[in-house]
């Protein structure tokens, strides 16, 4: 369960019921994925060093960030081969990558969410840039990495709900709940949205956060026509229903205590950050994760 986006479903709910045909393309790009894991782990720690330059060259500025996320640090650093060799040599890691690669043998059916994702897109940005894309593993710190260009995933951070490393590493269940290899393509869209469209209000105040977050999953929803919410907004049927019965009460609250034009950074981020629950509505699990949903 999480607590970011609580009022933002509803009327995202609404707003998006209506015909979706129109945020269709007719025909879908065709979107190659390099998996920067299988190329890491597949080679060979003794040697590793004779592989840096190659890989830097290839990935570019995914590279640098992917150094900067698992803590590997600066990649001209003289130390940062053996660094690198750590990394790959870690049980840990590398028990990550074989349960990757026995949940991700390929990516054949993200390919083709992505594809007719991006399709979408470019049928509605067609000045924007269609990023490359490349997988990678974590060590469960990122989901993804983006920048101008660039979409990378970390696919050890959707290894499935119940998967077992997740409880080891002491991964809250409010945030497993998503973290399933169907999630990958909206979760993708969304952090591309906040890269190519990010917040610039002139005042930051709930309101703004809550109408913003609810612009971001609309368009998430709106470029993946006809899939369910739990994938797209990835809230329950459930969830969803305990919003309709209770978004005047919610309302209601946040006019009373006077928190949509509330500046306060703790305030905002109480409700649209990740949690477990909301306090100020009762605490109903994921009551602040659906928060944002409706103002979209």
């Amino acid at each position: 369960m999480k607590e970011s986006l609580f009022l933002l479903a509803l009327i995202l709910v609404a707003v998006v019921s209506c015909d979706k045909s129109k945020y269709s393309a007719s025909k879908n790009l065709v979107l190659p994925i390099d998996r920067f894991e299988v190329e890491l782990f597949s080679a060979d720690p003794a040697t590793l060093e004779q592989h840096i330059n190659t890989w830097k060259e290839k990935y570019g500025v995914f590279f640098s960030h992917f150094c900067r996320v698992t803590g590997l640090g600066n990649d001209s650093d003289p130390a940062f081969a053996g660094r690198l060799r750590d990394f790959v040599s870690d049980r840990g890691n590398y028990m990550l990558y074989r349960r990757t690669m026995e949940i991700f043998p390929d990516l054949d059916a993200t390919r083709a969410e992505l594809e007719v994702a991006y399709s979408n897109y470019a049928l509605h940005f067609p000045d924007k840039t269609i990023p490359r894309i490349c997988t990678f593993i974590s060590a469960l710190s990122q989901s993804a990495i983006t920048d101008d260009s660039l979409l990378a995933i970390g696919l050890d951070r959707y290894l499935g709900v119940d998967e077992p490393v997740y409880r080891v590493a002491g991964i809250y269940n409010y945030l497993t709940e998503n973290m399933y290899p169907a999630r990958i393509p909206a979760d993708c869209m969304r952090f591309w949205a906040e890269t190519e469209f990010p917040f610039n209000d002139s005042v930051n105040n709930l309101i703004a956060s809550m109408i913003y977050q609810g612009r971001i999953l609309y368009f998430t929803r709106s470029l993946m026509p006809g899939k369910p919410d739990s994938l797209t907004l990835g809230f329950s049927s459930a969830e969803i229903d305990y919003l309709e019965k209770n978004e005047n009460s919610m309302w209601a609250f946040l006019i009373e205590q006077k928190l949509l034009f509330n500046t306060d950074r703790f305030t905002i981020n109480k409700f649209i950050l990740e949690g477990p629950f909301t306090t100020d509505f009762g605490g109903t699990p994921r009551q602040g994760q659906l928060f944002g949903l409706v103002t979209g």
